[in-house]
């Protein structure tokens, strides 16, 4: 691991640091539940990646706050761990995918944790803090593309596609 003894003290760093594992977690949070609604295997497999770039992150940051002096960070009670622990009902699945509220807090957790790297990025921490925090965001822009431009989602909360799936309905 690159040197943050530089950074040791510094409060600045260590609630930057804080804040991104704080998010990120969340991020995973929403992930897990978005992969357990999905039905569509090319789906799961896509948000599973992302997941654990998600949880790479999270354990990368995680490990610069302890070189730096700072110490665990605890679970925050965010939105997302609401549904990622199965407070959707069953009937809200949709077929191909999953659920629109889910899938909402899933752009929704991308979008903050993009947000909140971009913020931190354009602080300006020295390296090879600032390093990480840059390519951390870039990965972030790359999944939120993804989630925008990929048509899966939409195309299952799309009124009527459970009954096409079915073979009903016209198409």
């Amino acid at each position: 691991m690159q040197s943050y003894e530089h950074l040791r003290g510094s409060d600045e760093a260590r609630c930057a640091l804080e804040d991104l594992v704080r998010v990120g977690r969340r991020s995973v949070a929403a992930y897990r539940a978005t992969e357990r609604r999905a039905r569509d295997h090319r789906v799961r497999t896509v948000l599973a990646q992302l997941r654990r770039d998600h949880q790479r992150h999270v354990r990368e940051l995680a490990a610069i706050l302890s070189a730096i002096g700072g110490e665990g960070v605890a679970w925050d009670g965010g939105v997302a761990p609401l549904v990622a622990v199965g407070k959707e009902p069953a009937a809200s699945r949709v077929a191909g995918s999953a659920a629109p509220a889910v899938l909402e807090a899933l752009e929704r957790a991308e979008s903050e944790l993009r947000d909140a790297y971009a913020a931190h990025v354009e602080r300006g921490y020295p390296e090879p803090l600032g390093a990480a925090l840059a390519r951390h965001l870039r990965e972030e822009e790359a999944h939120l593309e993804w989630l925008e431009e990929s048509r899966w989602w939409r195309d299952a909360a799309a009124p009527g596609t459970e009954e096409r799936a079915r073979g009903g309905g016209n198409a």
